[in-house]
């Protein structure tokens, strides 16, 4: 970005000062509240750390706002701490009203007192009582008010626990019941409802006194998100989909409410994680523009979407192939995701590739999607991609980083219409990143997997053997997961020879754990002959005189195969 601002001078407030001196509002562009139990569980030790008297104060970090034209402060950053704090304290004020009504009858009147002070107090800090403005009020949607999280959350921290239908809401009412236990397991080490009343003064005390923030409070929206970005670029603490957003958001203006919208319904899609929204932005942008690190994300991105135009034509990119990417994820599951494609045989291949825990095509596929190829010609380029993998990766095991940046170029060659063919797609992945029938003949000849109950090891080898059996396996191997691997002999070979693929087979579910418990050659042949696959017939002919020599001999069988299937 090319504007400069002057940061104005940072204002240092306690908590209370800060919640008693100011009225603060989260924008509606800006994501929802986040933080789950290792954030609470920090944010509790933190305190605790005072109240024990480890440490005097504590920082709770810094917030930039503006201050709209009703001299509200709009949070530009800092909005889960504000937030956090509000619950707390309405769990402070909550669980000192539980303990002055059910221990009223014998309260000495110094811990009434006290526990009237603190519900006075935090009555103050929060407000929005009497309808009187609160201290703190979350994104509001204007079209409905009074079903908006702002509207949630004033009822939540004034009115106790409420029924949560939103994941927004359940994140916000689960955070409160997470401080409020800590609060009551803490009061109820103390023996006496006198300490426990003290404790809990001494809780409220040393939040609101020895807890502090820096707000830097911009004269203007444009400058605090100028600030924003300045402070946090560098920073570990927000994801690069974060530091994203607000950039979007600054640069679309005027046309901030309908970016934001685009933006929701790409976040909502992928659950509102950012680590997800992350990695879909970096896989759009390695097809579109370049690879980079998700550490230079948000720099790469930022240095190109400088319009309005820009940043709609980039979200209505990611909303177009948002629903794609979720596929390529989990293929399989949820049912919308299985019904995305309507090539069979596409979906299939894309569900084997995600078995394998391969990734590295999703900017080829994205590619395809916005270029307007169609599934038939996806299916051949995925083909191709799963050739080019399997010779690379599994068979001559080669590091990803020259496929990840291999598939990264064809993906922009696409983008850019430099390869609009499936022809060209294809014989450019031959010419630059297709390993030789010689190197892979080379390298399977010595080619050992060790084999898992599950994940990519187990489907990398059933895979494999699946194509070199030569017989339609993908419904029962893969769909109805019918097949199991065995090693064909543990006792008959070397160590060293135990998990080269030819000692490896599969063998119907119904018959592995017999297979495993057999105790003798006989009992091991009789069921491979049981088996459906006319390879394990042959296997077991030769189990009997089955050694190393056999499983030389039988990879070197199915290297014959490996470079017409892949």
């Amino acid at each position: 970005m090319q504007d400069f601002v002057d940061i104005p001078v940072p204002s240092r407030f306690r908590l209370g000062e800060l919640f008693k001196d100011n009225n603060f509002k989260v924008p509606l562009y800006q994501r929802n509240f986040a933080w789950k139990k290792e954030e609470v569980d920090d944010f509790w030790n933190d305190l605790m750390d005072i109240v024990s008297g480890e440490r005097s104060s504590h920082f709770f970090g810094q917030i930039v706002t503006f201050q709209n034209e009703n001299h509200i402060q709009e949070i530009i950053d800092g909005q889960q701490r504000l937030t956090t704090s509000s619950l707390f304290l309405a769990v402070i004020r909550d669980v000192a009203n539980e303990l002055f009504e059910s221990n009223r009858d014998h309260l000495m009147n110094a811990s009434g007192d006290s526990l009237r002070d603190v519900m006075y107090n935090v009555k103050k800090y929060l407000r929005g009582e009497d309808n009187s403005m609160s201290s703190l009020m979350l994104q509001e949607d204007s079209e409905d008010p009074d079903k908006s999280l702002s509207a949630f959350f004033i009822q939540l921290v004034h009115q106790g626990h409420d029924v949560a239908e939103t994941e927004p809401e359940r994140k916000l009412v689960s955070a409160y019941k997470m401080l409020h236990q800590q609060i009551i397991s803490a009061i109820k080490q103390e023996k006496t409802i006198t300490d426990r009343v003290n404790l809990l003064k001494t809780i409220f005390e040393c939040f609101t006194d020895r807890f502090y923030i820096v707000m830097i409070s911009a004269p203007s929206q444009k400058d605090a998100f100028i600030i924003f970005e300045t402070l946090n670029s560098r920073g570990k603490d927000l994801k690069a989909s974060d530091m994203i957003k607000n950039h979007l958001m600054y640069v679309s203006g005027d046309s901030m409410k309908a970016a934001n919208g685009l933006w929701n319904i790409i976040s909502q899609r992928l659950k509102e994680d950012s680590n997800r929204i992350t990695k879909f932005i970096r896989t759009y942008w390695a097809a579109r523009s370049k690879l980079v690190t998700e550490a230079k994300l948000y720099r790469s991105l930022s240095q190109k979407i400088k319009t309005e135009n820009d940043v709609k034509n980039f979200l209505e990119d990611l909303g177009h192939l948002v629903d794609l990417y979720a596929v390529l994820e989990s293929p399989m599951s949820p049912k919308s995701n299985l019904e995305y494609f309507s090539n069979d045989l596409l979906l299939e291949k894309v569900d084997i590739l995600n078995r394998l825990q391969v990734k590295l095509y999703y900017p080829v596929m994205l590619s395809m999607k916005i270029a307007d190829f169609n599934e038939e010609e996806m299916l051949k380029v995925v083909n191709k991609l799963l050739s080019v993998f399997i010779r690379h990766r599994t068979i001559i095991h080669d590091g990803t980083n020259t496929l990840e940046s291999g598939f990264s170029n064809v993906a922009e060659k696409i983008y850019s219409g430099e390869l609009s063919s499936v022809q060209m797609i294809n014989e450019w992945m031959d010419d630059n990143l297709l390993r030789t029938d010689d190197e892979v003949r080379s390298s399977f000849d010595t080619l050992k997997k060790d084999g898992g109950l599950r994940g990519a090891k187990k489907w990398t080898i059933v895979y494999l053997l699946s194509e070199l059996y030569d017989e339609d396996l993908y419904e029962k191997a893969f769909d109805n997961d019918n097949y199991q691997l065995v090693h064909i002999s543990e006792n008959q070979v070397s160590s060293e020879l135990l998990d080269y693929l030819g000692n490896w087979t599969m063998i119907e579910k119904t018959l592995k754990t017999e297979f495993d418990k057999a105790k003798s050659i006989n009992e091991q042949q009789a069921l491979l002959n049981k088996s459906d696959l006319t390879e394990n017939h042959d296997i077991a002919n030769l189990l009997p005189s089955w050694s190393d020599s056999a499983v030389r001999g039988r990879q070197d069988r199915l290297k014959k195969n490996v470079t017409v299937m892949w």
